[in-house]
């Protein structure tokens, strides 16, 4: 059985409060809406709001810092899709098109300059590349962003997913143009 599957409708006035105490709203988000307008329907009014849950932060991954995306679904069981506003959805886009420009002038050159605090470091030939891989990643990442804003199907989860798997790539094309140019600064 999967979350949306239960039919409230025919459950009696002390069936639904029982319910109410018992389905996990982050677990089951449709099954939890579906009650809660099955028991309006009932009744007339609106079901009390559900307790927060005690075990919430037990179930959460520690130093997790990204969890997973619960879908939000309104009163009706109908499903919410994400809204992203319109100056964040441009500067990501921005950002990503000033990375994109800045890592192709980078490797164009084959000096693709870092900065940092104490002088930056300058990359050349295979750590530019790998370093160019780790911006595009990242511009990937923030374009995640930006579909998932327009895709209306319940589906947040799939791009969490990709959104992890792309900054992870990024994250380690990053550390593998630090080694290469330790390697190569160690050479010379």
């Amino acid at each position: 059985m999967k979350d949306g599957d239960v039919d409230y409708s025919k459950y009696t006035l002390r069936e639904m409060e029982e319910a109410l105490d018992g389905v996990n709203a982050e677990k089951y988000p449709k099954n939890h809406a579906n009650l809660r307008a099955a028991y309006q329907k009932l009744t007339d009014q609106l079901p009390p709001a559900p307790a927060p849950a005690a075990d919430l932060q037990a179930e959460q991954v520690p130093f997790d810092d990204d969890p997973p995306p619960a879908p939000k679904y309104d009163e009706h069981g109908r499903y919410l899709p994400n809204h992203i506003p319109a100056s964040e959805r441009l500067r990501l886009a921005g950002l990503s098109m000033l990375l994109l420009a800045y890592g192709s002038y980078g490797v164009w050159r084959n000096d693709f300059y870092v900065p940092a605090r104490r002088g930056g470091m300058h990359l050349h030939d295979a750590s530019a590349w790998s370093m160019f891989a780790a911006f595009g990643c990242a511009c990937l990442g923030m374009l995640v962003l930006i579909a998932d804003h327009y895709d209306r199907r319940d589906n947040e989860l799939n791009y969490w997913r990709a959104s992890r798997t792309v900054w992870g790539f990024g994250w380690t094309c990053f550390v593998l143009s630090l080694i290469l140019w330790m390697l190569r600064d160690a050479r010379t």
